[in-house]
């Protein structure tokens, strides 16, 4: 039996946010990367397929909507 992988092109996003560890009080920098697909699979709410330009937004828009919590900004050194 013959397998097929399809492979979809990855759209990524990077956001940065600073804060203060509560413990020491030193700044720290936390840094996420946000990946989605451009696939068949990936839909908007009503249902229809996202074009390459509405997955770019919606990956944008899930990087600048990322917080952090408080206990992240925490060094692993301060417990």
């Amino acid at each position: 039996m013959y397998s097929i992988t399809t492979r979809y092109q990855e759209l990524a996003a990077q956001a940065t946010r600073r804060g203060r560890c509560p413990r020491c009080n030193k700044p720290v920098t936390r840094t996420r990367t946000f990946t989605m697909t451009i696939s068949p699979f990936n839909k908007n709410p009503d249902g229809t397929v996202r074009t390459p330009a509405e997955v770019r937004a919606a990956v944008n828009a899930k990087a600048a909507a990322w917080q952090p919590e408080e206990e992240l900004f925490r060094h692993a050194k301060c417990g």
